[in-house]
């Protein structure tokens, strides 16, 4: 099964994500804005990855991250950003978030990034179910 990713930034911003992102064998999905990210979230299909840009129009990346986290949808997030200083990216792990990628993107870093946090979530999915009670109660 090909994993799930939703891009959420400005069309003019994700060109070359998306492009790395479909190279390497990924459903991508886009949302330009934070409220558009939103809904996508809300729906039934769960994505595995969420790449967002730091620099939304009209939304932070902190709330978006927040709402990922607090959904307990289980869902890895990288931010984006322009500027990828020290700073930025203490912040992006403190939040929740997986990993900041700076721009430009260089193509196999964005690919080993997202395959790296694409295995993460499916490791936290997979001990989830483990240990679920459900599981508990077949393994007794």
């Amino acid at each position: 099964m090909r994993p799930r990713v939703l891009v959420v930034m400005p069309l003019q911003r994700r060109l070359g994500l998306l492009a790395i992102l479909e190279q390497s064998g990924m459903d991508v999905y886009v949302a330009g804005y934070f409220r558009d990210a939103q809904q996508k979230l809300s729906e039934a299909a769960p994505f595995d990855l969420l790449f967002v840009d730091a620099e939304l129009p009209d939304g932070s990346w902190q709330h978006l991250v927040q709402s990922v986290v607090e959904s307990g949808k289980n869902c890895e997030v990288i931010v984006c950003s322009r500027c990828g200083d020290e700073q930025l990216w203490a912040e992006v792990l403190q939040c929740g978030a997986y990993d900041l990628i700076p721009e430009p993107y260089d193509e196999r870093e964005v690919a080993r990034i997202a395959r790296s946090a694409i295995d993460s979530h499916y490791l936290r999915r997979f001990g989830r179910a483990a240990n679920s009670p459900a599981a508990m109660h077949k393994a007794s």
